[in-house]
């Protein structure tokens, strides 16, 4: 006996599939041939380009589409949206690559930690995700120094803000 599937139910399987890669086909990360660091390059980029279209207005959170199965509040899921790509991203600058989108992490950096900003990623509380997100983030400020670079005295206090004095006294 075949199984019958409504069309509503065939469309909503359909584009949960596209929902959750952007891509119809093959992910293009199954697609690089991993031989050297251009191609390692090449590989990391493929897991970043499908994040730009997900970036929030001032670009310090990432929306993927879909629900999500965190036991933590939505503001601390879009900022593991940011801050966990920023592995790939910190390695990439690190390893001698370029990427057109590093601008879209430091502008999000500048407007997540800026008290001011209505994308503030907000001060951590005690066994917040927030605090997870801290070591990408830091890891990306300790090998690419683009970042720390392209931010004024005030962003670099912000930064220092966030992530020292919010989490220093924080189990």
């Amino acid at each position: 006996m075949a199984a019958t599937i409504s069309t509503e139910e065939s469309d909503t399987k359909s584009s949960v599939g596209r929902l959750a890669l952007g891509y119809n086909e093959k992910h293009p990360f199954s697609q690089v041939n991993i031989t050297d660091r251009a191609s390692v390059q090449e590989l990391l980029k493929t897991l970043l380009d499908p994040l730009e279209p997900h970036f929030s207005p001032l670009k310090a959170r990432v929306r993927v589409p879909g629900n999500t199965a965190v036991r933590f509040d939505n503001t601390a899921a879009e900022i593991e949206g940011i801050c966990r790509p920023m592995w790939a991203l910190g390695s990439l600058l690190a390893g001698g690559g370029t990427y057109d989108g590093t601008k879209w992490w430091i502008q999000g950096l500048k407007s997540g930690t800026d008290p001011e900003s209505p994308e503030y990623w907000g001060d951590p509380r005690d066994n917040d995700q927030r605090m997870v997100e801290m070591c990408p983030l830091g890891f990306t400020l300790a090998v690419a120094p683009v970042f720390w670079e392209s931010l004024s005295e005030k962003e670099r206090r912000n930064v220092e803000a966030w992530l020292g004095n919010s989490i220093n006294s924080k189990t």
